[in-house]
């Protein structure tokens, strides 16, 4: 509980990060595709560390969102499911890979 206000501080930062990303549309969602992928290597990164708490659950919480890349995949589904599917592969495979990418290169600078 001695992380709360931090975690709160963190989550409002990601949040209105969030907000402000959301707005870069084109042929797909870039703003949310990059969230979800600075807000997985902050997970990869830090997810290890004392700080990694405090940093995954506001920050990374706030910036990443499973609702706004699922509405956006829904309404890109009634336009075009190639797009859609594409944006889904993404939103999938891109931070999985700095998740992980940023996790090596963590845990090699800690060594």
């Amino acid at each position: 509980m001695d992380n709360l206000p931090l975690v709160l501080v963190f989550g409002g930062l990601g949040a209105v990060a969030r907000f402000v990303l959301a707005k870069w549309n084109g042929y797909l969602p870039w703003g949310i595709l990059l969230g979800n992928t600075i807000a997985s290597a902050i997970a990869g990164c830090f997810g290890a560390t004392s700080l990694g708490a405090t940093l995954v659950a506001g920050l990374a919480g706030g910036l990443s969102t499973f609702s706004t890349l699922i509405a956006q995949t829904a309404g890109l589904w009634l336009k075009s499911k190639a797009r859609a599917s594409l944006n889904l592969a993404l939103n999938l495979l891109i931070p999985s890979t700095a998740a992980y990418a940023f996790g090596l290169v963590s845990v090699a600078l800690l060594k």
